[in-house]
């Protein structure tokens, strides 16, 4: 997944080129109602040894400064328990695999443009919905034991868009993630750095 992660930061590098090359102008955070934004990109969560992967997301700007969106993550992680593959206990291995599905509100605040060149449009986001994990523990020479739950998760936290073209963003945030597994409740931290993409251009 660290791949992943670069891949991400170089679209962002590279889409911000151009924008960067461009002569200062106003902040265009500002959306039309009713416009639509796809996204993507690399996410972290904490728990279970850290988990990577990638995030889509889908939404529907309602006002100039709100939005409604529909987020999947999808993130996993293979970790070895302690030192035992050179015992007779032997290598044990868990495998870890989380998926979210969020939505909720999206809210932005006033862009800003730092030094003339950088328009960046913070946010902050509120999400509901549901989390599943599946995690494998399997050990050399021994059986494999599996288990699985599904139980339902919010999110609260915010970040901030860097505006590259008319069309085009790169985004940062970080979240708490609040899953509810096993009846019991897990706080997790979640990262997400990506892109996105707005069919209308921004005012």
């Amino acid at each position: 997944m660290k791949y992943a992660c670069l891949l991400a930061l170089a679209v962002v590098v590279a889409a911000a080129g151009p924008a960067s090359s461009q002569t200062a102008q106003a902040p265009t955070g500002g959306l039309s109602k009713g416009n639509l934004e796809f996204s993507g990109g690399w996410i972290h969560s904490t728990g279970d040894n850290g988990l990577d992967g990638f995030n889509l997301g889908a939404a529907i700007w309602f006002t100039r400064r709100v939005s409604v969106g529909f987020e999947y993550d999808h993130a996993g992680d293979t970790s070895t328990i302690g030192a035992f593959q050179l015992t007779s206990v032997g290598l044990v291995t868990v495998k870890s695999h989380l998926q979210n599905w969020l939505v909720g509100p999206r809210i932005y605040f006033p862009p800003k443009n730092v030094k003339q060149k950088f328009d960046l449009n913070p946010f902050a986001e509120f999400k509901i919905g549901g989390t599943h994990l599946n995690q494998e523990v399997s050990q050399v020479g021994g059986p494999t034991i599996s288990a699985s739950d599904n139980a339902y998760s919010w999110l609260l936290g915010g970040g901030v868009h860097y505006i590259l073209s008319p069309h085009w963003a790169a985004r940062g945030n970080l979240d708490l993630l609040r899953t509810h597994l096993v009846e019991s409740g897990q706080t997790r931290l979640r990262f997400v750095i990506g892109v996105s993409y707005t069919f209308l251009r921004r005012k």
